[in-house]
């Protein structure tokens, strides 16, 4: 069971790191840095095409669903192994 724990731990991690990540790299560039990468030479001269915003959400909502299936499965089996009173 400490093994299902600290994979619990650790996607609950994972799922903060996910739901975090875009709003430290809007900070990031609205400050003037290059968005973690995202805009090499800043904000202003930051070509994109037309679908790397939906590319990028769906990306970061398949993380997420795909941690959240993780988190609630290790729950499932948390649940099923510990003894009822």
């Amino acid at each position: 069971m400490a093994f299902v724990r600290v994979l619990l731990g650790g996607l609950a991690a994972m799922l903060v790191v996910v739901v975090v990540l875009p709003a430290v790299v809007l900070l990031d560039l609205v400050v003037g840095g290059t968005g973690l990468g995202l805009c090499p030479n800043g904000l202003g001269t930051c070509t994109t095409s037309a679908f790397t915003v939906m590319e990028l959400l769906g990306i970061l909502a398949l993380a997420a669903t795909l941690i959240g299936a993780g988190v609630v499965g290790c729950l499932h089996v948390l649940r099923r192994s510990t003894p009822a009173r």
